[in-house]
This record gives C-alpha cells, sequence and structure tokens, in this order.
C-alpha cells in the first residue's frame, strides 16, 4: 500500500532516485526531501563519497532535475529532525508539485 507526503504550506526540495543494476537496467528507487538546495548538494555528495571507487554492480543515483513541492508542517518537521534531508523508499508515492512551483529548483 502506497504511503502519501502530505500537502501543506511548506516549501520542500524534491530529488527522485533510481537504482540502477548491472545486467537489469534502471528502475525507480524512490525520493528524497530537502529543505535547501545546498542540503541537497550536500546529501547527493555524500551518497556519491560513501560509493566505492569503482562503482559496485547495483547502486543507487539521482534522476533528473530537482523540483520544488509543497508539504505539511508534520513532513517538514520529519525532515527537520533527519538533519534537513530524507530518503523515502518505493512505497511513498512522488510528491506532486504545485503548478506555480513546477520548475527545477536547484
Amino acid at each position: 500500500m502506497k504511503q502519501y507526503i502530505e500537502r501543506g504550506p511548506h516549501q520542500a526540495i524534491c530529488q527522485k532516485w533510481e537504482e540502477s543494476e548491472l545486467g537489469w537496467g534502471v528502475r525507480p528507487d524512490g525520493f528524497s526531501l530537502h529543505l535547501t538546495c545546498a542540503g541537497l548538494s550536500r546529501f547527493v555528495k555524500e551518497h556519491w563519497d560513501m560509493l566505492p571507487a569503482r562503482l559496485p554492480a547495483e547502486y543507487s543515483r539521482p534522476s533528473g532535475k530537482p523540483f520544488a513541492v509543497e508539504v505539511s508542517s508534520a513532513i517538514i518537521a520529519e525532515v527537520e529532525a533527519a538533519g534537513g534531508n530524507l530518503q523515502y523508499p518505493l512505497n511513498y508515492e512522488y510528491p506532486s508539485p504545485s503548478h506555480e512551483l513546477w520548475a527545477p529548483a536547484c
């Protein structure tokens, strides 16, 4: 059963992720929410830094351009509690950007 990110009055940055697996291809791998573009940049850098110099046969990577989403106070509190960056697994539906915010965010 899919879970949903509650919409609300706060803006967050959403980055979709994909998993690449040698011999199988690429498939969706959830998304992450961030309080700032700088936080997203650090999150992605830390992700790449933790991987070995030679990419493994299976790994996750950002997919597409980040975009702004409107989220509830509860979601912002979750992201803040996680240090400003939080990865959500595949059992969460991608949050939808509002039409006013549909543009690359960072």
